[in-house]
């Protein structure tokens, strides 16, 4: 789960345009955080960003789709940022929607 400052700012900057309250912004957040299986990054052998992609892929298929999911690395090669892209019916959708 995100730390309590990540989750604040994103309720001031995104949750309070669609949720009438920050509780039901993280009740959400918690759903679709304990639906989603994370892989073990760590385990991969120089992860990339088609590997780390696959590993999401392989264990959340089929709902999750390559389209739905972009991975963003630091010029060293260190994981910077992972994105879902979901409707407002917490089903996948392509991220450049």
């Amino acid at each position: 789960m995100p730390d309590e400052d990540l989750m604040q700012a994103e309720w001031e900057k995104h949750g309070s345009c669609y949720y009438k309250t920050a509780t039901d912004y993280f009740k959400a957040i918690e759903y679709l955080f304990n639906q989603l299986k994370i892989p073990n990054i760590r385990a991969l052998n120089q992860p990339t960003l088609s590997s780390i992609k696959n590993a999401f892929l392989t264990l959340n298929s089929p709902q999750l789709f390559s389209s739905a999911i972009q991975v963003y690395m630091k010029k060293g090669g260190q994981l910077q940022e992972i994105r879902l892209c979901y409707d407002l019916q917490y089903n996948f959708i392509d991220c450049t929607q």
